[in-house]
């Protein structure tokens, strides 16, 4: 059970960052170094957020190379579980703070959980 609100927020970030992985997947490989622009959803802590975000291959491999890593709509940031890492025109990074959100991160991160 999760025993409080900053578990549940990482967890709804979890669950769009899945999503985005799936639309990673479903389109195929693509060469990293293609510049084409993707659109991906928001993988705020909103669970009702629908917003969408656009990013190059290259800029979402740079987000998923941290499990602690999320791609957010500009302005969707919750500051009492969010680090900025840094904010463009498109979308924003930023990186659960330590403790119990960056531990859910990196244990709900298929890529990093499954590598080890």
């Amino acid at each position: 059970m999760v025993s409080d609100w900053r578990e549940q927020e990482v967890r709804n970030e979890s669950r769009s960052r899945d999503r985005n992985e799936w639309i990673a997947e479903t389109r195929g490989a693509v060469a990293l170094d293609h510049e084409t622009e993707e659109l991906f959803v928001c993988e705020c802590s909103d669970p009702a957020c629908r917003a969408r975000i656009i990013l190059t291959p290259i800029e979402y491999e740079a987000v998923r190379g941290y499990p602690t890593r999320f791609a957010i709509a500009t302005d969707h940031e919750n500051p009492e579980v969010d680090q900025l890492v840094s904010e463009g025109v498109r979308f924003t990074v930023v990186q659960k703070i330590a403790g119990a959100a960056a531990r859910i991160a990196r244990e709900t991160d298929h890529r990093h959980r499954d590598a080890e």
